[in-house]
C-alpha cells in the first residue's frame, strides 16, 4: 500500500489556536460494544476487545513519532506536541475478553489508531506494527507470546503491506498496492493510479466522494479539528465512519464468513460510496418503498409458427413478471442460469468464469406472493441478443414504485433462453442475414409478442394483479424501436418510450396521439446535434404528448444492466458517466412517464430536465 501520509501540492492553512489553551482533540469514537484493551509489543502495539475499561488511555503518539508522522506528511503547521494529546478510547493493559479471534494487522503505524479501536470494539485483535517493522517477523513473534491464545492463527487479515501467506484477506486505503489472489478491498478517493488489474477472485474498489489522501487516517481527522484544510469536502469524521463500517464489513465477510450486504451494493446508508470495480456483480438497490417480488411465466403462442424456425409451429416466450411484494423475506431471484450467462459472456473478451451471471445479486425476491392488485403495467423489451434479464435494474425499480412489469424474453432473438425441461434456445435470429426486411421483421414479431403477452397475461393467474386499462410499454434499442409499432397495432398501451432505439419501420400518418418519449446517449460533440434522420421522421407524425431527451455521457449499453456490470467489472465502453448515474437517470425518466401518462401523476421532471446530464431537444 502506498504510504498513507505522502500528501503532495496541498496548501495547508491552519487556524491559530487560542493563547489560554491547546484545542481538545479526540479520535473517532468505536461504534462497537466493548471496550478496548491495548498493550506494547516489540515493534508494535496490540488492540483488542477488553473484558472492562480499566486502565489509563494509551497515548496516541509520542512526539518523535508525532515528529516523523509530519514530516513525512509535509506538515509544518502543527507541533508534534499537540499530537502527544490526542484522546483515545484505548485502555492499557485492560484485560482480554474472548479466545481465538481474528487478527487485523496494520502496518502504516499510528495513525490508523481509529480504525485499530473501532475494529477491537467489535471484537477483533488488532495489531498496529510500527512504520517499516518486519510485519512476518510480528506475526511470528506474537503467535509465540502470551498472546496467542487470543488469535485464530487461520483467520487473519491486513492492509496491501502485509505481505505474509498467513493473511487471508487485504485491504488498501486510497494507494496502489500489488496484486493479490485473494479477497482485496480498495477503499479510496477514485483519483490517481488506477489500480491494477488483479487475479480472479472476491475484489471490490469502492470511491469515496468529497474526499483528499489524509481523510482515511487520523492524521486527517486531528487536522481538520485544527484547522487544516486538505481540500475534503466530506469531513473526516465522516470519512472515518465510512471507512471503518466498510473494512470492518470486509473482515466479518472474509475472516468470519458473515455476508456482509454493505459489501454487494451502494447503500442509501453510505451514499458517497460508488462502487468503481467488483468481482461479484449486482444490481443497484429500487428506489421505491416496497419490497419486490419476481417469478418466470412460460407463454405458448399456437396461433403462429416461430418466425425464426419455421418448423416450430407455435411461438415460444419467457417473460420474468417483477411486481410489490407482500414481504421482503425470501431467496433472492436468479439473474441467469449457467447456460445464459455462457452464452452472454461468449465473445466478450471478459477473463471471467461462465457462469459468473448466475452470482448476480438481485434484490427481487423470488415468487414471492404479490403485494398489490390492479397495478399499471409497463412491457419492457430489451436489445437484440441481449437476454431479458439485461433489464432487471429498471424492471425491480418500477416494481418498488407500484408498477406490475412483464419483461419480455423473445426467443431466438437474444444470445440464449433457458426454456422449461432443461431445454436451451440459442439465438437462431443471427444466422439470418441482417438486411433491412430483417429489422422490419423482428420489430412486427415483437409487437406480435407484445400483444400476445398482454391476452396471455388477461387470461392468467396474474390477472388481478394488472389494470388493463393502464398499459405502457418501453424498450431498448431494437426493444425500444418496437414500441411504436407495437402501439400502432395496439390500442391497450396506452404510452411508449424507446430508449436508443433506431426506428426502423416508419411511423406514417395518421400518426400517434399517444404519448410517447424518446431516450438517447449523446450522439455528437455538442447535445441534441441533428441527425437522427430515423427519429425526426417519426417525431413528426407523433401527434400527442412527446418528449426527447438525451443524455451525455452515455454510450448505447449504459442504460442497461450490461453498462452496470461493465463498470463493476472494470470494463470501459466509452462512457464517461458511469453505469450507477446512467442508471439512476433512466429509472427516473421511465418512472416519471410512467406515473405521469399511466397514473395521472405530473412530473416537473418531464418538463424541465432534473439532471445536468440531460438535455430536451424537442
Amino acid at each position: 500500500m502506498k504510504n498513507l501520509m505522502v500528501i503532495t501540492t496541498l496548501a495547508f492553512t491552519l487556524a491559530a489556536p487560542a493563547a489560554s489553551a491547546e484545542p481538545a482533540l479526540a479520535l473517532a469514537r468505536p461504534t462497537g460494544d466493548r471496550p478496548v484493551g491495548t498493550t506494547s509489543l516489540p515493534l508494535a502495539d496490540l488492540y483488542y476487545p477488553a473484558a472492562s475499561a480499566r486502565g489509563a488511555r494509551k497515548q496516541f503518539m509520542t512526539e518523535a513519532e508525532a515528529k516523523a508522522a509530519l514530516d513525512e506528511a509535509g506538515i509544518t503547521a502543527i507541533r508534534p506536541s499537540v499530537l502527544t494529546t490526542v484522546r483515545t478510547d484505548a485502555f492499557v493493559g485492560a484485560p482480554p475478553a474472548g479466545r481465538h479471534l481474528p487478527l487485523v494487522v496494520l502496518s502504516s503505524g499510528a495513525e490508523l489508531t481509529s480504525l485499530a479501536e473501532d475494529l477491537a470494539s467489535h471484537g477483533t485483535v488488532v495489531v498496529v506494527a510500527d512504520r517499516g517493522a518486519d510485519v512476518p517477523s510480528v506475526l511470528d513473534s506474537l503467535l509465540r507470546s502470551k498472546w496467542a491464545a487470543l488469535i485464530d492463527p487461520a483467520r487473519i487479515g491486513g492492509d496491501a503491506n502485509t505481505i505474509d501467506a498467513r493473511v487471508k484477506a487485504g485491504f488498501d486505503l486510497d494507494g496502489t498496492a500489488p496484486a493479490l489472489d485473494r479477497p482485496f478491498l480498495h477503499l479510496g478517493t477514485g483519483s490517481g493510479t488506477r489500480q491494477p488489474d488483479r487475479p480472479a477472485g472476491w475484489k471490490r474498489r469502492l470511491t469515496v466522494a468529497g474526499t483528499a489522501h489524509p481523510s482515511f487516517t487520523d492524521l486527517g481527522l486531528v487536522g481538520e479539528q485544527l484547522g487544516l484544510d486538505f481540500g475534503a469536502t466530506t469531513p473526516a469524521a465522516r470519512t472515518q465512519a465510512v471507512t471503518a463500517a466498510y473494512v470492518r464489513a470486509f473482515f466479518d465477510e472474509h475472516l468470519r464468513g458473515e455476508p456482509q450486504p454493505l459489501l454487494a451494493q451502494p447503500s442509501a446508508q453510505y451514499p458517497e460510496v460508488s462502487f468503481a470495480r467488483t468481482s461479484t456483480p449486482y444490481l443497484p438497490a429500487p428506489t421505491g418503498d416496497r419490497p419486490v417480488g419476481s417469478t418466470s411465466v412460460y407463454l405458448k403462442d399456437t396461433s403462429r409458427p416461430d418466425p425464426w424456425v419455421p418448423s416450430v409451429p407455435y411461438r415460444e416466450l419467457m417473460v420474468s413478471l417483477f411486481y410489490p411484494a407482500a414481504s421482503p423475506d425470501g431467496p433472492k431471484t436468479r439473474y441467469l442460469t449457467a447456460e445464459e450467462s455462457a452464452a452472454l459472456l461468449t465473445g466478450s473478451g471478459l477473463d471471467v468464469p461462465p457462469d459468473l451471471l448466475t452470482t448476480m445479486v438481485t434484490n427481487s425476491v423470488a415468487d414471492a406472493r404479490p403485494g398489490g392488485r390492479h397495478l399499471p403495467l409497463v412491457v419492457l423489451s430489451p436489445g437484440y441478443t441481449k437476454p431479458r434479464a439485461t433489464l432487471s435494474a429498471l424492471a425491480e425499480d418500477l416494481a418498488s414504485h407500484g408498477y406490475a412489469v412483464a419483461v419480455i424474453g423473445h426467443t431466438y432473438e437474444n444470445s440464449g433462453q433457458s426454456m422449461p425441461g432443461g431445454r436451451f434456445a440459442g439465438c437462431a435470429s443471427c444466422e439470418v442475414p441482417h438486411d433491412s426486411d430483417f429489422w422490419r421483421k423482428l420489430v412486427l414479431g415483437r409487437a406480435a409478442d407484445v400483444s400476445f403477452v398482454l391476452d396471455s397475461l388477461a387470461r392468467s393467474k396474474w390477472a388481478s394483479l394488472i389494470d388493463a386499462s393502464r398499459i405502457g410499454m418501453a424498450g431498448h434499442s431494437i426493444g425500444g424501436a418496437s414500441a411504436l409499432p407495437t402501439m400502432v397495432a395496439d390500442a391497450r398501451v396506452k404510452a411508449g418510450m424507446d430508449i436508443d432505439g433506431t426506428t426502423e419501420v416508419p411511423l406514417t400518418a395518421p400518426g400517434l396521439d399517444r404519448p410517447f418519449m424518446f431516450v438517447s446517449h449523446q450522439l455528437a460533440a455538442t447535445a441534441c446535434a441533428p441527425g437522427n434522420e430515423p427519429w425526426e421522421r417519426d417525431w413528426a407524425q407523433l401527434t400527442g404528448w412527446k418528449r426527447w431527451a438525451e443524455v451525455a455521457g452515455t454510450q448505447h449499453a449504459s442504460f442497461t444492466d450490461v453498462g452496470l456490470v461493465a463498470d463493476e467489472l472494470g470494463v470501459d465502453i466509452g462512457a464517461t458517466t458511469g453505469g450507477l448515474r446512467a442508471q439512476a437517470i433512466t429509472r427516473a425518466y421511465v418512472a416519471a412517464f410512467f406515473d405521469q401518462h399511466l397514473r395521472g401523476v405530473p412530473r416537473p421532471l418531464l418538463d424541465r430536465p432534473g439532471f445536468p446530464e440531460v438535455s430536451f431537444c424537442r
